[in-house]
């Protein structure tokens, strides 16, 4: 029977992004790079218990998630079987959309949604009167996605703060009257160009309770709709420069001094993370320039008549709540300044909302050490667990695995410079490491056994160089030992000045002086119980303090472990913050899923099979390497004898590769079927950062155990997305 979909019955139509093959296909028709994204979206415990109360009851009930509890586990995430349960059950494009618009998840919507133009679809009133003191609203509505934003206009005058659909002032007076205009715009996907459109003019009459004063009014507001409304014609922002020329027309022509029309205007004191625009008019005989100055210095690139305001928090460095605004205007044969206004953040409060410009992170799992023996069991779990987890919350991941010192420092240099003004930033360690002169060392690959600060990366001068570029939030996790070096260390070592400003939050594994350790799960200690809480909507304090709770709890550490955090954080910042521009979250090679799984097929007929490999990378988080998977498809008449007497092995041609797994695998092993997809081998490259070329060749060895031959299939590894990361090394 034909499943109707959800889709049909809600009547909706919604465009659909390029990647879709057909219009508003099947859930499980999208790409596989759209598909996995939106897995990874739902694989955060809390956006999924939020998608699955917008579900209809018919669709996602009890029974339902009772099912799903008992069908998830190791080989499936319940974020996969939600996708794929809803797929089976006819889902489409459009319930997903519509499911996350409940939702507003607009990580998720950019994904699926396609640009939908810009359109006003109310208009307000050409006319409105109203009374003194009563309370004047006046409503636009537009459409577009991304979703529109409407900034209000008063006789040309911004209006602070009027950026709602809704226009809303209370208790008007006569000062009130004049022609209001709403600006709609919207951004344009992965770029920062705008789109705008003027609403229709709307002329508003109080009516005061003194009838001199409403006459003098009324005709001082005719001469203001006759200069207004040529700028209405437009259906680009209303420019300074389209005003200026009017006025200058009909005004008698100047000398060269330049005089200053409008005056910036302070809104006064306002809530931190606000948004404001300040404009300062000015007219001339000739044309004028614009520079904007904060508290004395001059803003880069802010030369026009307009200054915008984004997101205002306290200064980073100093903690100053109060901001001094002037605009500086001139031209060639004169100048002058607009006056000084003063913007002033209030304190903050459970109300505060933070942003972040950008989210970023840098993962380094080193577990297999050249001076040890034993190879370390948990890093590299422990890294993947938390990139999956940090790119739900829409970070930029760069992970790498077993670098050496060099490799670590120029992969880190490198991270540094893309690194933004007022970003959150997360670095996190997990491998060896220890205590000197109360720096904490983390150690590489090739370090010798006699712990030498030299031979290591100090976690002082990570946090020197990341503070350099002035985020908004550094998060530094080590997972590693605090222990001294057995013998007391006589030779100098650097210190650096690495200040923890009002940005910065350390959590440690352990507490100076001491271990950390692993466990006999997939995680460490310290990261199995972070990563149930880092995710969550609470303070990076909070947070940490959940794991230190954990770890009181837990038998086996409880007296030889305890996590510390060490915290300069001015305002509780989180994790789970909003991006500033959340339009901006498209993926980039280098920090999602930079390249999909590359396939490569190999017919063999006289076999009767074809080989397929796939390339991926390295646990699906790790830059430096390749996961390479061999699977073998048999025919219908294949002859299965002839392949249970042989076995199969899969090598590369470059020694500088790492590859775990060398083992062949005997077919004997293996439960073949005919007619189907069979399984073979996996093997995990590693060190993809040492070769120097893009081309990497491979071949398939086949040796039957009746010939003394062994058959050769060599293929090539598109690696040319993977070389990409030579910007690190």
């Amino acid at each position: 029977m034909v499943q109707k979909a959800f889709g049909a019955t809600l009547g909706r139509e919604k465009k659909f992004p390029s990647s879709c093959k057909m219009e508003n296909p099947n859930i499980l028709k999208l790409d596989y790079e759209t598909l996995r994204k939106i897995e990874l979206f739902l694989g955060d415990q809390s956006i999924r218990d939020a998608f699955v109360d917008v579900l209809p009851e018919h669709i996602f009930n009890y029974d339902v998630s009772e099912k799903m509890k008992n069908e998830t586990g190791a080989n499936l995430s319940e974020a996969r079987w939600l996708l794929t349960y809803l797929g089976n059950k006819g889902g489409l494009v459009s319930d997903l959309i519509y499911w996350f618009e409940r939702m507003n998840l607009q990580r998720a919507l950019i994904l699926l949604k396609g640009e939908e133009p810009l359109q006003i679809i109310q208009q307000p009133p050409t006319n409105v009167t109203i009374n003194e003191g009563s309370t004047l609203q006046i409503t636009c509505e537009a459409t577009s996605y991304p979703p529109p934003e409407y900034q209000w206009f008063k006789d040309d005058e911004e209006l602070l703060l009027q950026q709602e659909s809704m226009l809303s002032i209370s208790c008007v007076n006569s000062d009130d009257s004049g022609v209001y205009v709403c600006q709609v715009s919207k951004k344009k996907i992965g770029s920062n160009e705008d789109f705008w459109l003027s609403s229709d003019p709307v002329k508003v009459c109080v009516l005061s309770k003194e009838p001199f004063k409403f006459i003098r009014q009324n005709s001082e507001q005719k001469h203001t709709l006759s200069v207004f409304s040529s700028n209405l014609q437009h259906t680009k922002p209303l420019q300074t420069e389209d005003l200026q020329n009017n006025i200058i027309e009909s005004l008698p022509k100047l000398s060269d001094k330049i005089a200053i029309k409008k005056q910036p205007r302070s809104p006064g004191k306002i809530t931190q993370g606000s948004s404001l625009s300040l404009r300062c008019v000015a007219i001339a005989s000739y044309p004028v320039k614009y520079q904007w100055y904060q508290n004395g210095q001059e803003l880069d690139g802010e030369t026009s008549s307009k200054l915008s305001l984004i997101e205002l928090y306290p200064d980073s460095d100093t903690g100053e709540r109060k901001f001094q605004y002037f605009c500086e205007v001139f031209n060639d044969y004169s100048k002058t300044f607009s006056k000084t206004v003063t913007v002033e953040l209030a304190e903050t409060d459970d109300e505060t909302i933070y942003v972040a410009e950008d989210k970023i992170a840098f993962l380094i799992a080193n577990d297999v050490y050249e001076a040890y023996d034993q190879d370390l069991v948990t890093p590299a779990i422990d890294a993947v667990d938390l990139s999956k987890l940090l790119k739900s919350m829409d970070f930029k991941v760069i992970a790498f695995r077993n670098l050496s010192l060099n490799e670590m420092k120029r992969a880190f240099q490198a991270f540094c410079r893309l690194i933004k003004v007022n970003a959150y930033v997360v670095f996190f360690f997990a491998g060896h490491g220890f205590e000197c002169f109360r720096q904490t060392y983390l150690q590489p690959i090739d370090c010798t056994e006699n712990f030498v600060p030299e031979e290591s990366m100090c976690c002082e001068y990570i946090l020197q160089q990341i503070q350099e570029a002035k985020p908004a939030l550094i998060l530094l996790l080590i997972d590693a030992c605090r222990k001294p070096p057995p013998e007391p260390w006589d030779e100098p070592v650097e210190i650096f000045k690495a200040p923890m400003k009002n940005n910065t939050v350390y959590g440690y594994a352990t507490t100076f002086l001491n271990g950390a350790y692993e466990t006999e799960e997939q995680n460490s200690y310290f990261v199995k119980h972070l990563k149930k809480y880092i995710n969550h909507d609470k303070s990076i304090q909070d947070i940490i303090l959940r794991v230190q709770r954990d770890f009181e709890e837990e038998r086996s550490t409880r007296n030889i472990q305890h996590p510390v955090i060490q915290s300069s954080l001015s305002v509780p910042r989180k994790l789970r913050d909003e991006l500033r521009k959340p339009e901006n979250i498209l993926p980039h090679w280098a920090y999602h899923e930079r390249n999909s799984t590359n396939n490569v097929l190999l017919n063999a007929e006289q076999l009767k099979c074809s080989f397929i490999i796939e390339i991926a990378d390295h646990m699906d988080v790790y830059l430096n390497g390749v996961d390479i998977t061999l699977s073998i498809h048999l025919s219908e008449d294949a002859n299965l004898v002839i392949f249970y007497r042989s076995e199969i092995n899969l090598v590369l041609n470059t020694p500088e590769l790492e590859i775990l797994s060398t083992e062949a695998v005997h077919l004997k092993n293996v439960q073949l079927n005919l007619g189907k997809r069979n399984l073979i081998l996996k093997k995990e490259v590693l060190g993809m950062q040492k070769i120097q070329s893009s081309e990497l060749n491979a071949k398939i060895l086949l040796k039957f155990d009746f010939l003394s031959q062994i058959h050769e299939i060599d293929f090539p590894i598109p690696v040319t997305k993977v070389r990409n990361i030579s910007m690190f090394f």
